[in-house]
């Protein structure tokens, strides 16, 4: 079985839109998670005028088991299909991705015509987690990782996240190949960026900026950095300002489209 159902998407899991003005947003989530965690920084962005538009990936929202039976093309296409059902004549359009969903802006940015700039939320182009590294030998004995479970994890459910409790180890090897083809295609992008750092990102590598640096053309990258910030920005104590500086970025390259 490929994808999503109908019947069987978790009611936290569901895809949104959020009816807003003269810009439209594509707000794209992580690896294992939903649109649940977009959900607070979408209401914000909305806020201040903006439409919101938040799809659910195939493989999310309903189990494990489901992720494992696809991979990142698809993730990809349904991302690109959505952003194309957002282009209208005179209305900006702009990315917004978190995680895994942060690479998928970035490969928008570097593949689609039409976008007026990007956003991209920690994206996972080198991770901390030596674990990582032997995912594809994991493979062999076993299918999927449970995944720690802290604090962090309990107040963001209490909020309203769906996330499954284990990474499904085939979508995570089609994970590891999208951060290498999306490496290889930042060159080819040709609108701003704004790639947001958490400090506190328990998952994602500061050496992930560095490769956006010698990878993003001169004059397109734009970094913001959170100082206390976990992995999941969009639910973090620096909500506010994450929103705000995006507000600025969208405000600021839709008055130079």
């Amino acid at each position: 079985m490929r994808g999503n159902t109908s019947y069987d998407v978790h009611p936290r899991a569901k895809p949104f839109d959020l009816v807003g003005g003269d810009v439209n947003c594509l707000l794209i989530h992580g690896l294992t998670s939903s649109p649940s965690e977009m959900r607070l920084l979408g209401e914000y962005l909305n806020g201040h005028g903006f439409a919101v538009h938040v799809p659910l990936l195939p493989g999310h929202g309903t189990r494990p088991e489901h992720l494992n039976d696809t991979s990142w093309p698809e993730w990809y296409q349904a991302a690109e299909d959505a952003a194309r059902g957002l282009l209208e004549p005179g209305i900006p359009l702009v990315v917004i991705g978190l995680s895994m969903g942060g690479l998928l802006s970035l490969q928008l940015a570097a593949r689609m015509e039409g976008l007026a700039g990007a956003v991209c939320i920690n994206p996972p182009l080198v991770l901390r987690d030596w674990k990582s590294k032997w995912a594809r030998l994991i493979k062999v004995f076993r299918h999927y990782i449970p995944k720690f479970i802290g604090d962090e994890d309990r107040l963001m459910e209490a909020r309203g996240r769906f996330a499954y409790d284990r990474i499904p180890l085939k979508a995570f090897l089609s994970l590891q190949s999208l951060v290498k083809d999306t490496v290889k295609r930042l060159e080819n992008i040709r609108v701003p960026i704004l790639a947001v750092q958490g400090e506190k990102d328990e998952m994602v590598d500061p050496r992930s900026y560095r490769i956006l640096e010698r990878g993003v053309p001169p004059g397109m990258l734009h970094r913001l950095v959170l100082r206390n910030s976990p992995h999941v920005a969009t639910m973090g104590d620096e909500l506010e300002q994450l929103g705000a500086e995006i507000v600025k970025f969208i405000e600021t390259i839709s008055a130079e489209a």
